[in-house]
């Protein structure tokens, strides 16, 4: 059931352009639905049961087609763009938990009404990411508070850059579809609170329950690991906490996930044991455990990772109720097919995929990897058992790793060693903390016990991280190349599951293919010749590519601007098979190789000339020989004149660097019309020239 509802929604999504009518939908649903009941009713022989699992797979294909478009917010009448007018006023409600980010608070916002000047007042729909100014006014703000907004509402802009995160894609996948900019003056908060009560609860009660981890002595990057740990909060962990924990292999300890599902099963059964002398007292118990264990994930966010663990070990308390056992692929997929029902999107999310495939992998993999080697010693055998769940998990989740971060983790295994019974240790006393800390001396005695355990996971963590070759970066692979290892796991999974060794042939075959598919690239990148101008809002760069060789030619202040290479250049480099250190050469610096040479404001590279704008070189009066270049890059907060560069320089193309201001772009833009000099505006997006 899962498969095809999966390919369904994956369908809806990559072939958007094309939509079949609701009407021709509903009839080819209603009208397989119809033939497989009739199927079921009128055939009894087993030989042409597949008829029926065929025409059941269409239906559910279709299924999952049909749920994603329905999730799309422009199918809905009074979705907010459907109207043509020039309304900017709206009532909107804040719908989730703000957070803080370097310069400004994100929160993102449903409309609820919208006022146009020569309008009635009507009510929409559609979500928007709205950018507050940082302030005392926007930090009050809670989750369900209505506020009136007075500002325009733009489109969220697509990737700028080769291989660049497509935000905008992200977000759409969440129903957001637009984004604004508000300063303190552009809205006022109604005093109206207008929450799903069940969420609200969920925000007030962990805000409750992180305070109560902060009262009991946990500070700093200990509480931020904690509170992510114990309760999915991390909004507040530090970057370089997170890059350290991702180096080591241990990123999933951060998430709530099926180990602290299991922990509260677990102790919540052996408390409940004396439940079991009467049918009703099973009942009574298994209903307190399900009750425990959705209000724990409710508090931790209702994660993909949460809600899988929690639907899961559902389908094995339920069993119990009902005195069924299930297979476990099944629960697995069941917990998947319900979630998709509830919001199709969460099948892109790489958070759901990670964490299906790493269980998976666990289930099917870890046993057969652990009967590899008998070892006598108990703490030995406990080594190598941890050792083989994380093995198993970083093998189902290798394609994805790859594919989403171009990167790999050397040391996942020692890591793991040592992390998996130290964060078991958090979890269990994390929760005896949360449970007494309104008890005074022990909450603190207890607190600084978890706080000396957290510390030790982050000492560790850092301690990985500095190990030589800890984190492989620029590990690219296209998409062809992550299907092919995707096909190869799953084959090797199922050789496992079903013990036939002839599916390792197919899993040879795809793997083959990968590296075919690798090697020609690898040949392509050597041969490859360019110029990159990258489109970014602060920075000038610009990448002469020679080769997997390039040489960068930026401003003083990209390279320490870590946030941005990382977001915008670092997969376009990866992606060419390029050094993610590479030759750095500023604007005012002069430098020269065999095939690149910079002089003042002028560089040569494979036979193009490059001017960049300097005011020691801007010209008044036309000169009798101007030079010739092939490209002309004005930077940043310059005054546009045009003329200044025309009695100087014969430019075939202006180009207008990223780092120049939109209003000032518009002027450049204008005067180059108006001569007739051909441009390229860098700021709507990257210019690749091939050479």
């Amino acid at each position: 059931m899962l498969i095809p509802m999966a390919l369904g929604i994956w369908c809806a999504a990559f072939f958007a352009s094309f939509r079949l009518p609701w009407s021709t939908l509903i009839v080819i649903m209603l009208a397989l639905f119809g033939v497989a009941v009739a199927m079921s009713i009128t055939v009894k022989t087993l030989r042409l049961n597949w008829i029926f699992g065929t025409i059941m797979g269409c239906y559910l294909f279709l299924g999952g087609y049909a749920l994603t478009c329905s999730h799309e917010a422009w199918v809905k009448k009074d979705y907010f763009r459907n109207y043509d007018s020039d309304a900017r006023t709206y009532v909107v409600r804040v719908c989730d938990y703000p957070t803080e980010c370097e310069n400004t608070i994100r929160v993102p916002l449903q409309l609820e009404w919208q006022f146009g000047d020569s309008l009635p007042s009507r009510a929409v729909t559609g979500k928007v990411m709205a950018y507050f100014q940082k302030s005392d006014q926007a930090f009050a703000l809670r989750y369900g508070d209505l506020i009136a907004i007075d500002a325009p509402v733009g489109e969220v802009q697509g990737p700028k850059n080769p291989a660049e995160f497509d935000y905008r894609a992200y977000l759409h996948r969440k129903g957001i579809t637009g984004q604004t900019f508000l300063k303190d003056t552009d809205w006022i908060d109604l005093q109206i609170n207008k929450a799903n009560p069940i969420y609200a609860f969920s925000y007030h009660f962990r805000d409750i329950l992180l305070a109560s981890l902060q009262r009991c002595g946990l500070h700093g990057d200990e509480f931020d690991v904690a509170a992510a740990i114990l309760l999915g909060y991390d909004d507040s962990l530090a970057d370089h906490v997170r890059k350290k924990y991702a180096a080591a292999g241990s990123m999933h300890i951060l998430c709530v996930s099926g180990m602290h599902v299991g922990i509260i099963y677990l102790v919540a059964s052996a408390l409940l044991g004396f439940l079991k002398r009467k049918k009703w007292h099973k009942t009574l118990k298994h209903g307190i455990l399900l009750a425990l264990i959705w209000f724990y994930a409710l508090i931790a966010g209702l994660t993909p990772s949460i809600m899988r663990s929690a639907m899961m070990i559902s389908f094995v308390i339920i069993g119990e109720m009902i005195g069924r056992k299930g297979f476990v692929i099944n629960s697995i997929a069941a917990s998947a097919f319900i979630l998709l029902c509830i919001n199709p999107n969460n099948l892109f999310e790489v958070g759901f995929q990670l964490s299906y495939a790493a269980v998976i992998g666990i289930v099917v993999l870890q046993k057969p990897l652990y009967n590899l080697f008998y070892v006598k010693s108990k703490i030995l055998d406990k080594a190598w058992e941890i050792t083989t769940v994380a093995l198993a998990a970083q093998i189902a989740t290798i394609p994805f790793t790859l594919f989403y971060f171009n990167q790999f983790t050397s040391y996942f295994w020692l890591s793991n060693l040592f992390m998996t019974p130290i964060s078991f240790l958090v979890v269990m006393g994390g929760m005896l903390l949360l449970l007494v800390s309104w008890i005074p001396f022990v909450n603190v005695v207890l607190g600084q016990l978890v706080w000396g355990m957290v510390y030790v996971m982050n000492w560790i963590a850092l301690t990985i991280d500095g190990l030589p070759f800890s984190l492989l970066k620029g590990l690219y692979v296209n998409e062809f190349e992550f299907f092919m290892l995707l096909v190869a796991i799953l084959l090797l999974l199922v050789a496992f599951a079903s013990r036939n060794r002839k599916m390792l042939i197919g899993t040879l075959s795809a793997l083959l293919l990968f590296m075919v598919s690798l090697t020609m690239r690898i040949y392509s990148t050597d041969n490859q010749k360019g110029m990159t101008f990258y489109s970014l809002r602060k920075h000038t760069a610009v990448d002469f590519i020679a080769g997997n060789q390039h040489i960068l030619l930026a401003d003083s202040t990209l390279m320490a601007d870590e946030s941005t290479v990382d977001y915008s250049l670092k997969d376009a480099w990866a992606k060419r098979s390029l050094a993610l250190r590479p030759q750095v050469v500023g604007l005012e610096e002069d430098f020269e190789t065999p095939t690149f040479c910079k002089r003042q404001n002028l560089v040569s590279f494979d036979g193009k000339l490059l001017a960049l704008w300097d005011d020691a070189f801007a010209v008044t009066d036309s000169l009798p020989y101007r030079i010739p270049v092939d490209y002309y890059l004005v930077i940043g907060k310059q005054k546009p004149d045009l003329q200044l560069i025309v009695n100087g320089y014969d430019a075939k193309t202006l180009l207008i660097d990223g780092s120049v201001p939109h209003y000032l772009a518009e002027r450049w833009i204008k005067q180059a019309e108006e001569m007739g000099m051909p441009y390229v505006n860098i700021g709507e997006g990257a210019f690749e020239v091939q050479l």
